[in-house]
């Protein structure tokens, strides 16, 4: 499975994997955690919020920090953080007189665990400076079948060590474990993707002008392709994020299973995860390039949202949620590699950063509002909710083909030549400009040439 992947990118891939075993090990635990202090659901429901918030704030000082300074000491020392949150989550244990001291403990290793998981920009932004623009939609699918691989294990093995006489102990010992291996792993096998030349000469070390996304996004390079890439990233992470955050109770609820057949659910979610993105990502990428791709998944997830809602049995629901999970598998690789492909080399950690912190405030938003519409409406109201921003998605990445097309220097399938606008993706471009010619893309060597927009561009 890992012929053709650098090896120089294997220690990001156990990050990978080990940041969302992390995330799964709670996922049958926390909730009875909160209970068991006395607290309620909508307490859990921050805490699952309290990690995007934190990694909101964290990821754009953490992608321009890694700009300026490299990205292996940056990788470092927050994978130490993320072992450190373990060891904050473990001694909540300990505290036995005073559930409020207890749960103040657990939120903060959920906050520094957020903080640290900003990471994720920096291990982007490493990918994209060891892997050149063929092999990265391979590398971000192989990601994710990583994550797929972890919400296989993830759960299952939080379950197992919770069962023991430890507790809750028994899972934060063993994410203590992980976390502190591959941080030893990674300091003897990690080396530096970005050298001194290439670094960013300035460090703005003023939070402030950090966390304003906006101020920073303006100064980007190719910041009006980036803006629309920034605005798919939000609005697919609030589809996503709302989706996922009721599913559990949706199976529950809607479709009548046990508590305990849930991750049974989840476990054939993981294996759809696994194979999309082996496979059906593999397919589609070949024929459409990564910007068809990234349009073909985000038109599949409102389709399939739409429909995923009727089913009352799970024998008809599973064909649905695989239908779903294809609209996933195909848009979070490739999303990924063409908000690398259209940053600047010497901007990356800042691209990553920014994108990173869009996405976190979105799942941040997420949870909060598909639990409260739950609550209120029931679980087809928000999943109508998640197929509408799906929509809103779809429609806004369709109203930008050309111009991503443009980015990453491909053609859109169909508009190869003036004449010939035919093709899925391309007609539906076309219908979304409203008919006009937008998106059929020529390219003549170095000049890629958007008809009907009177626009040209000559790639330096």
């Amino acid at each position: 499975m890992f012929d053709n992947i650098p090896r120089q990118a294997r220690p990001i891939l156990l990050l990978t994997f080990v940041n969302a075993i992390g995330g799964t090990l709670l996922i049958p635990v926390l909730p009875f955690v909160v209970r068991d202090l006395g607290q309620s659901d909508f307490v859990f429901a921050l805490l699952i919020a309290a990690y995007p918030a934190a990694q909101f704030f964290a990821a754009p000082i953490l992608g321009s920090l890694a700009d300026h300074r490299g990205r292996r000491p940056i990788l470092l020392v927050s994978q130490a953080g993320t072992a450190a949150s373990w060891v904050l989550f473990g001694a909540a244990y300990f505290v036995t007189d005073s559930a409020g001291f207890a749960l103040a403990l657990i939120a903060l290793s959920r906050v520094v665990d957020g903080l640290t998981g900003g990471n994720a920009s920096v291990a982007a932004a490493y990918l994209a400076d060891i892997v050149d623009e063929d092999a990265r939609t391979r590398v971000f699918s192989m990601q994710g079948a990583i994550a797929g691989v972890a919400l296989l294990f993830g759960p299952a093995m939080g379950s197992y060590s919770a069962a023991s006489s430890l507790g809750f102990l028994g899972p934060a010992i063993l994410a203590v474990a992980i976390s502190t291996g591959t941080l030893i792993w990674m300091t003897v096998t990690l080396t530096e993707s970005l050298p001194p030349e290439k670094r960013s000469a300035h460090f703005d070390a003023n939070p402030l002008h950090q966390l304003n996304l906006i101020s920073k996004a303006r100064t980007l390079t190719g910041r009006s392709t980036l803006y629309r890439l920034f605005s798919i990233q939000g609005l697919f992470t609030l589809t996503f994020g709302g989706y996922t955050t009721i599913m559990a109770l949706w199976y529950v609820d809607q479709l009548g299973v046990s508590e305990a057949s849930v991750g049974l659910l989840m476990l054939a979610t993981g294996v759809f995860l696994i194979f999309n993105e082996m496979v059906t990502l593999r397919f589609f990428e070949k024929r459409l390039g990564d910007v068809g791709t990234l349009l073909a998944g985000l038109v599949i997830l409102p389709f399939a949202l739409f429909f995923v809602r009727l089913p009352t049995s799970v024998i008809v629901f599973l064909p649905l949620s695989f239908l779903v999970n294809v609209g996933l598998a195909l848009v979070l690789p490739t999303l990924q590699s063409v908000v690398t492909q259209a940053a600047d080399e010497r901007e990356e950690g800042q691209v990553q950063g920014i994108n990173t912190s869009v996405s976190a405030l979105a799942s941040t938003i997420a949870p909060i509002v598909a639990g409260a519409t739950y609550a209120a409406f029931g679980g087809g109201v928000t999943i109508w909710l998640a197929a509408g921003t799906a929509l809103l998605t779809a429609l806004t990445a369709l109203a930008s083909a050309g111009i991503l097309a443009t980015a990453t220097g491909e053609e859109l399938p169909g508009a190869q030549h003036a004449h010939r606008e035919h093709g899925p993706v391309c007609a539906l471009a076309q219908r979304a400009a409203g008919g006009r010619r937008s998106f059929a893309l020529r390219v003549h060597g170095d000049r890629h040439e958007h008809h009907g927009l009177g626009r040209h561009r000559t790639k330096e």
